[in-house]
């Protein structure tokens, strides 16, 4: 398959192609993917770098495994039980928990080199984090879509898939979530600009 017939493919059909030796096939289904990983096993791990490792256990346990997915249509749900499972098992070896402390690769942003004032800096670190922490106490269901939402920029039919859930279900996690997370910025004096 050339490249643009790679990125227009179906999972099912990249690991078809994969498992036929195209390695191009499964770096595409990593680029589809990614992201989404290293939101779940972010929300486990805490630690950007721990959750980097657990992502690159992941896809090397979910490409040498590949030959065994018996429903090439699950592939998501089956890489993001892996990754979550792989996460779960570093926190536990590690047996340490590091506090989140920032998630700034993770959130698009756009600077404006005229916006070096530190007052607007420092008022933007803290509505950040201000975000961050009124996500951090939402159920866990709402967080995970939120962040896979946003953060991994993932469309909500590929989100159903990878959370094994129906997409009825995904849009109405998201939409409670963003209610949720309205409700609890406006409670901390976020008004009519969330």
């Amino acid at each position: 398959m050339h490249s643009e017939e790679l990125t227009a493919a179906s999972d099912a059909e990249l690991i078809v192609a994969a498992l036929a030796g195209d390695t191009e096939a499964f770096d595409v289904l990593v680029l589809r993917y990614r992201r989404a990983m290293l939101t779940v096993a972010q929300q486990i791990v805490r630690n950007p770098s721990d959750a980097e490792d657990v992502v690159q256990d992941a896809l090397l346990l979910a490409f040498e495994g590949l030959p065994q997915l018996d429903n090439l249509n699950r592939f998501g749900a089956w890489l993001h039980t892996i990754t979550r499972n792989r996460a779960v098992r570093h926190f536990k070896n590690t047996s340490r928990y590091a506090p989140q402390e920032d998630m700034e690769p993770y959130v698009n942003r756009v600077t404006d080199p005229s916006d070096a004032d530190p007052a607007v800096i420092y008022e933007r670190k803290q509505a950040r984090q201000d975000v961050r922490d009124a996500i951090m106490e939402l159920p866990a269901e709402f967080q995970e879509v939120l962040q896979l939402y946003y953060w991994a920029e993932m469309p909500q039919k590929r989100m159903a898939e990878f959370l094994s859930v129906p997409l009825t279900t995904v849009k109405w996690r998201l939409h409670k979530a963003k209610a949720l997370l309205r409700t609890l910025l406006e409670q901390r004096g976020y008004g009519d600009d969330v």
